[in-house]
């Protein structure tokens, strides 16, 4: 790899602690649980924040409080984070929010009525925080906003060192400025692609060529949606401006691909590829191929805690079941992108929705205090025993005050609710366009020949799951079981929704009566000695 200069850096460890119960949780620090966090802080609550990552931003906002590269390389909409980011960890400095950085949640469950009626909704979370030692946390409401990941998009020779996925190479950039070592080759479709290779222009490495997956019915599809075309008009112009800027810079761009295979024994040396139409194959030297064909939501959480998910055609993914007020089931919410790719802006808003929903359900019990004894079953006011007894009244005043200003508080979240519910709908309005316009190919799995790995972890074939699926497995969870597909370092993130497709194109079923493997904890990596601590941990609490 090269490097592009990266700007001084004054990193600080963060430190660790827990508690054994908190009021609000929210799991995730990018753009929707920044934003959520900060919501909570504005009314005075004090939310606990986990995140597996060094600093906040997520994905999409990786490093901002350290910029590696500046906005003439990485582009403003990068940058346009850096607000958030800071505002965020003011609020952490100044104890507003209890931000834990380089915290795994690695199991969670719902306790139900196990404790007490009013720990009904709550859920119990393992976590392990960066010290490695794993602690028990309530959280009495949840707000789970895990982000998105890249598909999974198996090819020949897909598992070959110096074959990335573009997501990765743009995280290389963002926390060390760090590029291949000469020209990529990028494949595949979705903004992200073009979005890299005009930050590797602008970083001095322009791409080598662009293998654009995408069918060529871009324009055809934008004059289909004239409204949609212009709620997504800012999305259309940034795109604009980077192909403009690529094809001044020479950067071929090959339309209509519709096979790609990457040649190499111990190494990427070459990419194989055929156009849609023209049967003939090319080739082309390389020695760094940079993929992409879109984001999903991120599985493995809200799997985990048993969310119902549904298959939505127009995003070619599993997106989990969420009501209007953005929850999932009681107690819990879904904000950003883990609920159905919205991007960046979108996720903030989601997130503020999200803490909005919090701090309702939690004005709702403030309003309904079974203390308050100045109502009758019926509604009606109840007389106020002494009427003489001034303490009494004073007490009854500042009872009618305090649901006066309850009332008010509630009035002026509907309508900030309803202000970004309705920007909201106009922005997803837009990305629908974009999903239209990268959707990727629905049968590129089934396509791929039999030495394909679907599964890179445990090197499992297409050849073999066809084999496996000859048997008749009832579904994925079975299917793994013949294989060991999905049993990976990765858990089945990458190969779970094409082995879905497999099944559910062998079997004529649809994506949602096929469903997903079964997520089960530990729902990230844990050694065994850490699970021992923890085990022992819990044990020692039960005893006590």
């Amino acid at each position: 790899m090269q490097t592009c200069e990266p700007k001084e850096t004054d990193v600080t460890d963060a430190t660790d602690g827990s508690k054994d119960r908190a009021r609000v949780v929210v799991l995730g620090a990018g753009p929707a649980g920044m934003a959520a966090a900060l919501r909570l802080a504005e009314a005075g609550l004090r939310a606990l924040v986990l995140d597996q990552a060094r600093a906040p931003g997520g994905q999409i906002y990786r490093d901002l409080d350290q910029p590696q590269l500046d906005a003439a390389v990485m582009g403003k909409d990068y940058h346009r984070g850096r607000a958030l980011v800071g505002a965020f960890l003011d609020a952490a400095r100044r104890g507003e929010i209890d931000y834990r950085p380089g915290t795994r949640v690695w199991w969670i469950e719902a306790l139900g009525d196990a404790l007490n009626d009013a720990l009904n909704d709550a859920h119990r979370l393992g976590v392990r925080g960066h010290d490695g030692i794993s602690r028990e946390l309530v959280a009495e409401r949840l707000i789970i906003a895990t982000g998105a990941m890249e598909r999974g998009w198996p090819f020949p020779g897909w598992q070959l060192p110096g074959v990335m996925q573009a997501g990765a190479a743009q995280i290389l950039m963002k926390q060390g400025a760090l590029l291949t070592e000469g020209p990529p080759v990028l494949a595949g479709n979705g903004p992200l692609l073009y979005l890299l290779a005009w930050q590797y222009l602008n970083a001095g490495c322009p791409p080598r060529m662009i293998l654009d997956t995408a069918p060529n019915l871009g324009l055809a599809r934008t004059l289909r949606h004239p409204l949609r075309a212009w709620r997504a008009r800012g999305y259309l112009a940034k795109g604009a401006r980077m192909l403009a800027a690529l094809r001044r810079a020479g950067v071929p761009i090959v339309r209509g691909v519709q096979s790609l295979a990457a040649e190499g024994d111990q190494r990427l040396t070459g990419v194989r590829y055929r156009r849609r139409g023209d049967g003939q194959e090319h080739r082309l030297k390389t020695d760094w191929l940079l993929t992409h064909m879109g984001v999903v939501p991120e599985p493995q959480l809200p799997r985990g805690l048993g969310i119902e998910h549904r298959w939505q055609e127009a995003q070619q993914a599993f997106v989990p079941d969420r009501r209007d007020d953005l929850s999932v089931r009681p107690g819990v919410w879904l904000a950003g992108d883990g609920g159905g790719i919205g991007g960046a802006v979108n996720a903030e808003r989601e997130g503020r929705l999200a803490a909005l929903a919090v701090l309702d359900e939690l004005m709702a019990d403030l309003m309904a205090d079974p203390q308050d004894t100045t109502a009758n079953a019926k509604g009606a006011a109840a007389p106020i025993p002494d009427a003489d007894n001034r303490r009494a009244v004073a007490r009854e005043s500042a009872r009618e005050s305090s649901r006066e200003s309850a009332r008010e508080s509630a009035r002026e979240s509907a309508r900030e609710s309803a202000a970004l519910r309705r920007r909201r709908r106009q922005d997803l309005s837009g990305r629908r366009l974009l999903d239209a316009l990268f959707t990727p190919p629905a049968d590129w799995v089934e396509r791929q020949s039999g030495e394909t790995l679907i599964c890179r972890c445990e090197g499992v074939s297409r050849a073999q799951l066809k084999a496996a699926l000859e048997a008749g497995p009832a579904g994925p969870n079975q299917l793994k079981a013949f294989t060991r597909c999905g049993m990976g370092p990765c858990q089945g993130r990458l190969c779970g929704t094409n082995v879905s497709r497999l099944m559910a194109r062998e079997q004529g079923r649809d994506m949602d009566e096929v469903g997903y493997y079964r997520i089960r904890p530990p729902l990230t990596s844990i050694t065994l000695g850490e699970l021992a601590l923890a085990t022992s941990d819990h044990l020692t609490t039960q005893s006590q």
